[in-house]
């Protein structure tokens, strides 16, 4: 496994980056050891039950080495670096493993009155192991060793009534891998849609007067009793239906990255009289990073042939999912009539919510 190629990358947007330690891998050895010895019971056995076996104090001990200009290749010593006057560390390279450990052993054996006991041991053992070619580190005092995978089987034969011949066979994986100060981009864990409806007065029922609702911004838009539900709604265009109108709210409480938005309101056209039906009604949900730049919408346009007269009805759609950076969000509606129009729109119940995303596995 060779070390990981690096590369430096321009981002076209700012981006949050920390700065972590994590090991890198600079080579994987799978590992064979053998482990070869006799045993001499306390007592005559008349058979090996069973024998449990497990590695303890498993250690790697790295040999480093530096290839000179002539070509050859030297052992460095053991401390090399600052202690003994050198201002940096010596650049070198990982040759060998050399692994110890001690192999324990539990030996369950039935003696002669045919009772089942027990007695252990533990063998010391050391395996040097090679690597395909030496690598090469930044600091030797951050290189170490990793097991991995580490199994045991053990063979055994009872050579004579106290004498037991064992052979174990111990697998494991050694990777040698070096900690290094790496930067990472980093996102921000996903935040929960809050409940509810997050548009503040979504009924309309509070104005500080007949033409200025108080949580919502407004133009051209009167207070109407003709509602959906309540006691007020609001009514686009009623201040002169030639000119456009617009109400609009900017949200903040529940604005999250990475979720969808719905926005369900109701809308109803109000006939004045013998005249022109000829406008526009446009829904939006505009979403706004901190800066107040505008980095998504999602919206809805209604003609005033499609909007009913008699009745209120239903309008709901879902705006694309919020990008990282999303803080905010505007709900606005505009009207816009046509040359010679007489009528207007009707708006009540505006609610917009925080879809949760669906995940299927």
């Amino acid at each position: 496994m060779s070390v990981p190629q690096q590369f430096f990358l321009t981002e076209q947007q700012f981006v949050k980056c920390i700065e972590i330690k994590v090991p890198v891998v600079i080579e994987a050895a799978e590992v064979q050891v053998v482990v070869d010895n006799h045993v001499t019971l306390p007592e005559l056995a008349i058979k090996i039950d069973k024998i449990i076996a497990s590695v303890r104090d498993l250690k790697g001990n790295l040999v480093f080495v530096d290839e000179t200009k002539s070509g050859d290749i030297v052992l460095v010593p053991g401390h090399y670096g600052h202690e003994h006057g050198h201002p940096h560390p010596k650049e070198v390279k990982v040759r060998k493993i050399i692994i110890s450990g001690t192999l324990h052993k539990q030996i369950f054996y039935v003696n002669k009155n045919n009772e089942v006991r027990h007695t252990s041991e533990d063998i010391p053992f050391t395996k040097m192991i090679d690597l395909s070619r030496p690598k090469e580190v930044e600091n030797r005092n951050d290189v170490h060793v990793q097991f991995h995978s580490i199994d045991v089987d053990v063979n055994w034969e009872l050579a004579r009534a106290s004498r037991v011949h064992q052979t174990a066979v111990i697998i494991l994986t050694a990777k040698v891998a070096e900690d290094r100060q790496i930067f990472v981009q980093t996102c921000a864990k996903p935040k929960e849609c809050p409940p509810g409806n997050l548009a503040r007065d979504g009924g309309l029922e509070v104005w500080a007067d007949a033409a200025h609702p108080v949580f919502w911004g407004a133009s051209n838009v009167a207070q109407t009793t003709i509602v959906h539900s309540g006691s007020f709604a609001a009514e686009l265009g009623r201040l002169n239906p030639l000119l456009p109108g617009s109400l609009f709210q900017m949200i903040t409480r529940g604005i999250v990255p990475g979720r969808q938005y719905r926005l369900t309101f109701w809308v109803k056209e109000d006939v004045l009289g013998i005249g022109t039906s000829g406008f526009t009604l446009n829904a939006e949900v505009l979403f706004f990073d901190e800066r107040g730049v505008q980095i998504g919408i999602g919206s809805q346009t209604l003609s005033s042939a499609g909007i009913p007269e008699t009745a209120y009805s239903q309008v709901q759609f879902v705006t694309p999912i919020t990008r990282d950076d999303v803080t905010s969000a505007m709900v606005r509606f505009s009207f816009t009539p046509a040359q010679g129009n007489t009528n207007t729109a009707k708006v009540d119940d505006i609610m917009l919510e925080c879809v949760p995303l669906v995940t299927n596995f």
